[in-house]
């Protein structure tokens, strides 16, 4: 910005007034977010008094200004504002008489950039007359901090002050109305500010859920109308506040579609707003894990909106964010006075968002069965204006090498000698859980055939429905013959088994006519 000939709109100081730069404001950094060491109260609209601090860059007006146009610590009255910028003035006024700070403000702000200019100017209509200009472009801290250095001049006649406090008062109340406006398109931050709570910007991780309902609970008491009758209003945004962050589906709705979206999804659910299609996913267990039941994490990959970054594109995380999907709407294409056909089109999306791994905790039951689908709400994929998508991921069950499952029943194979088959034998099984059942045939009670087996009641799989209740075991013998006998052990085997009986020889042949006929007189 070129100063030649700008020396009759501002008042130029001895430059033996302006010390050096302190400490404190030394790093360029430090502008618009170190505090000098000067604070006063303000009257603000929802929190009561709270403390104004002078920033780095800032004088009295500014920071009365940026205070009151703020969020956190709005005020509508205009005399408030002007009470606390007066405050605020009168300790600069006092630090340049002692320099026990080393701090004035400067003389060009937004110095070095296209807004720079002279932060002090001659006339009471100057400063009213940039102050619109502020205005226009709805830069309404400049223009209220205009306002303000205008009515801190000694000597205002009762007219000139009368005007310049309801044109502060008009550009308070515009500001009021651009942060509504923003509240009801979506700007997260105002439920942030609500709760107390700030959204730094670094990630899109989830929220501290743990300090949301912390936050909510002091504060809903604190602020209860019971308690307090003229803070309704503010114990109503509270409220409001923490219905939308503490559901995520409501967030998102209210992040990219605002107030309206909301409460469209509370009268009618998914009925009018499209859900995003579900992301389908496999948990990988073993039997064991279907039988005793686990709580397993999988990882899935999804794309998420980036949180506040439609309004909000400066902040760190949205550098890492990239365009969500646009918006597919339809429109009439005409070919000639008498066709036209229809053509889908992508409205491009103001959202960001981001590919994101999430991890899942998915609770498996005893007695899960193979190909059972789980399903988690809303933890799916996100879009724009749409109802996040489920999660459903699939079980499948690895074989085991021992146990084979039928439904709710299991079956194992258990091999056992001719003698065992013959003399009886015990046996233990270690099942899948770690625990031992003994079983056995006592000699001398039976004699095992192949493919014979035993059912054990309550020792298969626990039903899903009933996980203190399980099915049936099946324990199915498999006989191992002997490959060849030692030499001079058939002798005595003949003798043996000859003493059995039904083990002797057979007759030579087998007549099949005999079988025949018998079938036949039958």
């Amino acid at each position: 910005m070129a100063r030649k000939g700008l020396a009759g709109l501002f008042l130029i100081l001895p430059l033996a007034a302006v010390p050096a730069l302190a400490a404190v404001c030394a790093s360029a950094s430090d502008k618009g977010k170190t505090q000098v060491g000067l604070s006063a109260p303000l009257a603000s609209d929802m929190r009561g008094e709270v403390e104004v601090h002078i920033l780095c860059g800032e004088d009295a007006a500014m920071a009365a200004a940026r205070a009151a146009t703020q969020r956190k610590t709005a005020s509508s009255n205009g005399q408030a504002v002007l009470q606390c910028a007066k405050a605020l003035q009168e300790k600069l006024d006092k630090e340049a008489e002692t320099g026990q700070l080393g701090y004035l403000p400067p003389q060009l702000l937004d110095e070095g950039t296209s807004k720079e200019r002279y932060r002090q100017l001659k006339t009471g209509g100057q400063y009213s007359r940039r102050a619109v200009e502020h205005g226009r472009k709805e830069e309404y801290a400049e223009a209220v901090a205009d306002l303000l250095r205008a009515l801190l001049r000694a000597n205002l006649d009762a007219t000139a002050w009368d005007k310049l406090m309801s044109t502060l008062q008009d550009f308070l109340k515009k500001a009021g109305k651009r942060r509504e406006a923003a509240a009801k398109d979506g700007d997260l931050a105002d439920l942030f500010d609500a709760l107390d709570m700030e959204d730094d910007g670094k990630d899109n991780s989830d929220l501290d859920r743990a300090k949301l309902k912390r936050n909510y609970r002091e504060l809903s008491v604190k602020y209860h109308p019971d308690k307090n009758p003229e803070s309704a209003a503010r114990f109503n945004r509270i409220r409001d506040a923490y219905e939308i962050l503490s559901d995520p589906v409501k967030m998102v709705l209210y992040d990219t579609g605002g107030m309206e979206l909301v409460k469209k999804y509370e009268k009618d659910g998914d009925a009018e707003i499209q859900r995003v299609d579900p992301h389908e996913s496999t948990a990988d267990i073993s039997l064991a894990d279907a039988y005793i039941g686990l709580e397993k994490e999988i990882y899935v990959n999804r794309r998420v909106v980036c949180r506040g970054c439609r309004l909000s594109p400066n902040l760190p995380r949205c550098r890492r964010c990239n365009r969500c999907p646009g918006e597919m709407q339809q429109r009439q294409v005409w070919m000639d006075q008498y066709h036209y056909r229809i053509e889908e089109f992508e409205v491009p999306s103001e959202d960001k968002c981001i590919q994101d791994q999430q991890k899942i905790k998915i609770q498996i039951e005893k007695g899960v069965m193979h190909g059972d689908r789980m399903q988690h709400p809303f933890l799916g994929s996100q879009t724009p204006k749409k109802i996040p998508g489920d999660i459903l991921a699939t079980v499948r069950i690895q074989k085991h090498p021992v146990f084979k499952r039928l439904g709710n029943d299991l079956m194992v194979d258990v091999h056992i000698s001719l003698m065992e088959a013959l003399l009886g034998f015990k046996r233990e099984l270690v099942h899948l859980d770690g625990h031992i059942i003994h079983f056995g045939v006592e000699r001398g009670d039976a004699i095992l055939r192949p493919n014979s087996g035993l059912e054990l009641e309550g020792e298969g799989m626990p039903l899903k429905e009933d996980p203190s209740s399980a099915g049936k075991l099946y324990i199915r013998f498999q006989i191992d013959f002997p490959e060849s006998l030692p030499d001079g052990s058939a002798g005595a085997l003949e003798a043996a088994f000859k003493n059995l009986p039904g083990q002797g020889s057979r007759p030579l042949r087998v007549d099949t006519s005999k079988a025949s006929r018998s079938r036949s007189e039958l």
